[in-house]
């Protein structure tokens, strides 16, 4: 009887091969991928942080960056833990994983867009128009969100069985109903986009210098690539098979981090050039005033 017990308690904890095929795996490699980009990026830009960053006294900016330029590691490690997984062990849930790095991904965005929120308001010092930018994304997500459990979507988990074994949610399979958050987030670049290219050619396009050109240019770009990849992802949310769904998990977060980065860096470098400001303030915290600007600290 003994015997019997320890042969089934044996088979019980005997861990199975999780399902896999070319999507999978082609998602699996891709956010891998991903990884080492971001990986890559921080080492090369190693130096320009501690020449423009490490030195600088803690504000709102800088709490924004820093969240924006590590966490990624956390978020999109965890992506890549569940992208090594192979096997399934009985017993095991991967369920309040999946939502932990999920949760890390959106703060990443969310730092991301908030370092560019406050240039705009910067550039514009309106205090309807910062209700506006943290008002906005608000509603959009939240729109989002909620339709994202509607049948809405084709073929997507909520809404379609899905005949591939997934045990305790292990497998690296993600689901179409994020389409709808990859698409409020291109609404809200564009509309941000519109907005920025308002305030440079209404209120600056008699008088811009170095400075003010390269926040301007900078923004613009950063804008310009989150619509990109936001496009691609919706396409590739919504096109492939299901299996490939996953392989828009991680560069959202990169594109947001590293962009993030160069774009304060540059705007320090651009200051450093210019010899404007002699105290230990935040260029990206400037607050331009017709054919001049100045520096605020924001005390938050």
């Amino acid at each position: 009887m003994r015997s019997i017990n320890l042969l089934s308690t044996n088979l019980m904890s005997h861990p199975t091969a999780l399902y896999v095929d070319a999507g999978i795996q082609a998602s699996k490699y891709f956010n891998v991928g991903t990884f080492a980009v971001l990986i890559f990026d921080y080492f090369i830009t190693l130096e320009a942080e501690s020449q423009w960053v490490w030195h600088r006294k803690w504000t709102f900016v800088r709490f924004m960056f820093t969240v924006s330029r590590y966490l990624p590691f956390f978020g999109i490690g965890m992506t890549f833990i569940g992208a090594l997984r192979t096997q399934y062990y009985p017993g095991e849930s991967c369920v309040r994983f999946g939502q932990a790095s999920n949760v890390l991904h959106i703060i990443c965005i969310i730092a991301a867009e908030g370092l560019l929120i406050t240039r705009i308001y910067a550039s514009w010092n309106s205090k309807r128009l910062l209700v506006f930018l943290l008002v906005f994304p608000i509603v959009c997500f939240v729109i989002s969100y909620l339709i994202s459990d509607t049948p809405l979507v084709f073929n997507s988990k909520n809404t379609t069985p899905i005949d591939i074994p997934d045990p305790g949610n292990c497998l690296f399979l993600g689901g179409r109903n994020n389409v709808f958050e990859y698409a409020a987030l291109l609404l809200y670049e564009l509309v941000l986009l519109c907005l920025m290219l308002y305030i440079r050619f209404s209120k600056y396009s008699n008088a811009i210098g170095q400075l003010q050109e390269t926040f301007f240019n900078d923004s613009v770009r950063y804008m310009m690539c989150i619509m990109v990849m936001s496009s691609f992802s919706i396409i590739l949310t919504m096109v492939p098979p299901v299996t490939w769904v996953s392989i828009t998990d991680s560069p959202q977060i990169v594109i947001h981090s590293v962009l993030a980065s160069r774009i304060l860096f540059n705007l320090r470098a651009s200051e450093g050039r210019s010899r404007i400001n002699t105290a230990l303030t935040d260029a990206s915290e400037i607050q331009f005033r017709g054919d001049q600007f100045s520096t605020v600290v924001f005390d938050v």
